[in-house]
């Protein structure tokens, strides 16, 4: 990616009790063969960072990213963020949810489709809308 832009409005610290164990990153950027920017989940765990894109790219290229507009965890076990993005496509603006999984253990994220198209289908257009439709943390 790059011009890369993080949102810290929608980025956070992750803690394991009083321990800081990861720091959660969102934003946008320009990727390669991506017809316009595209949004993207970082999560950084000591010294390494995994980073994958999300709207705008590859499934969810139909929809250019505005950037994200809320960030939290929806469940625990297995730990799953939910993220809004701010999306546009030829007929309108809209909130994307979107459901990423994060294995702690080799710090990797990944898109969880199914439950990323439950959140569109309900209707979600928060965090805690996402929460009642797939589970709490």
């Amino acid at each position: 990616m790059t011009d890369v832009e993080i949102s810290k409005t929608q980025s956070f610290r992750v803690v394991d009790g009083a321990r800081q164990v990861a720091t959660v990153l969102t934003g946008h950027g320009d990727m390669p063969d991506a017809i316009a920017a595209g949004c993207f989940i970082a999560i950084q765990q000591g010294g390494d960072v995994e980073l994958i894109p999300t709207l705008g790219y590859g499934n969810y290229e139909a929809e250019t990213c505005g950037g994200p507009l809320a960030v939290g965890i929806v469940t625990s076990a297995p730990v799953r963020f939910g993220i809004v993005f701010r999306g546009y496509s030829r007929e309108a603006k809209t909130s994307v949810p979107l459901v990423v999984e994060w294995n702690r253990r080799d710090n990797t994220l990944l898109i969880d489709d199914v439950l990323s198209t439950k959140a569109w289908d309900g209707g979600a257009t928060s965090i805690a809308a996402m929460r009642r439709l797939i589970g709490r943390p």
